[in-house]
């Protein structure tokens, strides 16, 4: 493909980034955010990036951040550097609007280490805090933490195995995702006071 000094982002709707995540990102779902980039070579779409709140409440307090790099997903036929680069032009964007730092995390069960964020300069952190996520599988079928805690008020495999029975419900505890951050604006860091 072409070199990566010729790609230029643009803000997109979710409308324009929903579909391009269908298909290139592993997870084919697209979180809400507060700011969705397209990357572009000529008038192709190569790229989606979203930022929004961080994912879990604490998270923001927690690692001193005030966004997430929710999703990054680009085209197969990129050069390696398109990621960093794009990222790059995100970041500049986010700093002219004010963003203090960005969070990122990498999830270890879909073999991501944080790379690209290695290469973009993000200061790793280590694993993540708190309690960790699971896999919770019910009937076979693989369900969200999240998911179990609406429907039936927990997310605990103990819990769940309880209520609905030790042969319906199995699970294990995640691998903790690795945790990045990028200050674009250090005076407006808790660090930083």
């Amino acid at each position: 493909m072409s070199e990566v000094r010729e790609y230029t982002i643009q803000r997109i709707t979710a409308s324009i980034a929903r579909p391009f995540v269908a298909v290139w990102h592993y997870s084919k779902t697209l979180p809400g955010c507060r700011y969705y980039f397209g990357l572009y070579h000529n008038d192709s779409l190569i790229g989606v990036a979203g930022y929004g709140a961080p994912a879990m409440r604490h998270q923001a307090k927690c690692y001193d951040c005030d966004i997430e790099l929710r999703r990054l997903c680009l085209i197969d036929d990129t050069p390696k550097n398109a990621e960093s680069r794009f990222i790059s032009l995100t970041l500049k964007y986010l700093k002219k609007e004010g963003v203090k730092a960005v969070l990122s995390l990498a999830d270890p069960e879909h073999s991501h280490q944080g790379t690209i964020y290695k290469a973009s300069n993000f200061e790793y952190l280590g694993e993540e805090k708190g309690g960790g996520s699971r896999l919770i599988y019910i009937d076979g079928i693989e369900v969200h933490s999240r998911t179990c805690w609406a429907i039936y008020g927990t997310s605990g495999i103990q819990s769940l195995k309880k209520l609905l029975g030790q042969d319906r419900v199995d699970g294990r505890n995640k691998k903790r995702k690795h945790v990045y951050r990028y200050v674009l604006n250090e005076h407006l860091t808790t660090a930083s006071t």
